[in-house]
């Protein structure tokens, strides 16, 4: 493989050209003239005619540079280009990214892994470094780019994007076109230590719409969660024999709750609405396993990946809707052991000697705090539709 003392020990020949090809890019090499000029070309072939690309002349030219060259013009080779045209963009980091591709991810990498990265890398870093070489971006450049990522909260979102360009820098120091990466000795980016996200209602929002799109059976789930403020396992688990429909009340058996107590859940119009949607199958359950109607669903990774692609963040959980719908019951004012008590909750107001001698449901009021919950969500997609 062709390093910088064997190019600069490369023997002069008496008369014409001697071609030194690299041991590692095919078709890249070096040719020294009997002059003593040292040249680097890619030779290739298009539409079966044999070509050679001129590279630069080293050292004006860095070895780590011509690489960068080689391997975009054989990126374009791949797609069918000629690469005699397109060159000139390898110098930058536009064509860096289109070499990582093509000579990288696509051949060694599934087609939507290679995919991901490729919109990682075009999202997150191109618009500000498209035509900035790569050999002069750093450390603080990549945590530049990464800043208004990890502002907004999309902390998934700016470790995904870290983990591409750390792996295209290392690349390219693998193929000599950098001498080190910026990505060296940086620590991925962090998230906070402990779950307690309560959304923003511009967040409810777009997770509502969106879950209305996707649609069956995972959109009605988070609709209902959000709604109902219980526990994902009771809401995907649940069966239609616990749904009273005409008083409004769905009744979680104790084995099924995380206290051991069956709980009373009253359903307001949204839910009654959301469960009036769905279909009713000879599954015993409302939302049963894809091809098992015996099992509840299960596919929960697949249903939040398809999600968190229609709203466009990934920083949240789904148990940040029953956070979220906890603290917006609070905020519009219902006493704190009617949240607990819509939580099925056996601590605070309702712990010890309290919780035995309270026997009291509660179930106007907490029919009427979920009222008041559905409401403000009610209120947030009519003002989506409105801006719409």
């Amino acid at each position: 493989m062709l390093n910088d003392l064997l190019i600069r020990k490369l023997p002069v020949p008496a008369q014409g050209v001697a071609q030194h090809p690299d041991g590692k890019v095919p078709g890249f090499g070096v040719r020294v003239t009997a002059n003593g000029v040292r040249s680097f070309y890619l030779a290739y072939r298009h539409k079966g005619k044999n070509r050679r690309l001129n590279l630069g002349r080293y050292p004006a030219t860095s070895l780590q540079k011509a690489r960068g060259k080689a391997y975009a013009a054989l990126a374009e080779l791949e797609d069918g280009n000629d690469p005699s045209g397109h060159i000139a963009k390898a110098d930058t980091f536009s064509g860096a990214v289109d070499a990582f591709v093509t000579s990288h991810c696509q051949r060694h990498n599934r087609s939507s892994t290679a995919a991901e990265t490729e919109r990682l890398l075009k999202v997150y870093f191109l618009p500000g470094w498209k035509n900035r070489e790569a050999e002069a971006i750093t450390k603080a450049d990549v945590m530049e780019a990464l800043e208004p990522v990890m502002k907004r909260g999309a902390y998934g979102s700016a470790r995904h994007a870290f983990a591409a360009i750390r792996k295209m820098f290392n690349w390219m120091v693998e193929q000599g076109m950098l001498e080190a990466s910026p990505c060296r000795g940086m620590k991925a980016p962090g998230k906070p230590s402990s779950r307690d996200r309560v959304l923003l209602d511009e967040e409810l929002k777009m997770i509502w719409s969106s879950a209305l799109e996707i649609g069956l059976p995972f959109g009605p789930i988070v609709q209902l969660l959000m709604l109902t403020a219980q526990r994902r396992g009771e809401v995907v688990a649940m069966a239609w024999e616990e749904v009273d429909e005409t008083k409004g009340l769905w009744t979680i058996p104790g084995e099924r709750t995380k206290n051991g107590k069956s709980h009373a859940v009253p359903l307001t119009a949204s839910a009654l609405k959301v469960l009036a949607a769905i279909p009713r199958t000879k599954s015993p359950y409302v939302f049963p396993a894809r091809g098992k109607p015996e099992q509840p669903y299960s596919g929960y990774s697949k249903g939040k990946r398809e999600l968190n692609a229609a709203v466009g963040m990934e920083d949240w959980t789904l148990h940040d809707l029953r956070r979220t719908a906890a603290t917006g019951m609070a905020r519009l004012g219902v006493a704190p052991h009617v949240v607990e008590r819509v939580l099925n909750h056996v601590s605070g107001t309702f712990s010890g000697v309290a919780g035995i001698y309270n026997r009291f449901k509660y179930e106007d009021e907490m029919l009427d705090a979920l009222q008041l919950w559905a409401m403000h969500v009610a209120s947030l997609t009519a003002a989506k539709k409105s801006e719409g």
